[in-house]
């Protein structure tokens, strides 16, 4: 056996493809707090790039606590709401990278990236997908208190108009 033959022969291709799983989940860009399903963490990608402002994405509990209401939502909505939830949600962590020139789950971006792909998918024919996401997440996570008092919401309605107030 020659020496050539007895080295293993070297894998050609992105790094990312022979990399071992564990180190691919080590190098992920998103915090450790969050979730580590599959749901959990393309919900969790997706809402930290939607909910973003200029002072960066919204605190990892707030996004866990998200991503947990998102899960009690999901049981008794029925079949059809819950497909378009979830189809929502693959879109959004397939095509938007995709979209955006880049390669992998939505989860691998930085936060800047992942807002702009968002924005470029909601700007492509399949941005119905992107309203249906933004809709449903929204909905809960501007239940959370801490969302509520960042836009003003004190948790009182606007009462009755016209009773003389």
């Amino acid at each position: 056996m020659t020496a050539s033959a007895a080295r293993p022969r070297r894998a050609t291709g992105p790094a990312h493809w022979f990399a071992d799983p564990r180190s691919l989940a080590r190098a992920a860009r998103l915090p450790a707090a969050a979730p580590r399903d599959l749901l959990g963490r393309a919900a969790f990608a997706a809402a930290e790039a939607l909910f973003a402002t200029d002072a960066g994405p919204p605190p990892a509990e707030r996004l866990v606590w998200l991503v947990t209401e998102l899960r009690a939502h999901l049981g008794p909505i029925g079949l059809r709401s819950r497909a378009v939830v979830l189809a929502s949600l693959a879109a959004a962590t397939v095509l938007a990278p995709w979209l955006a020139g880049r390669v992998g789950p939505l989860e691998r971006l930085p936060v800047s990236e992942r807002v702009a792909a968002l924005e470029r998918l909601e700007r492509s024919p399949l941005g119905l997908s992107v309203f249906a996401l933004k809709a449903t997440l929204a909905i809960l996570y501007f239940e959370h208190p801490d969302a509520a008092a960042e836009i003003g919401f004190d948790g009182r309605g606007l009462g009755r108009r016209g009773a003389g107030a």
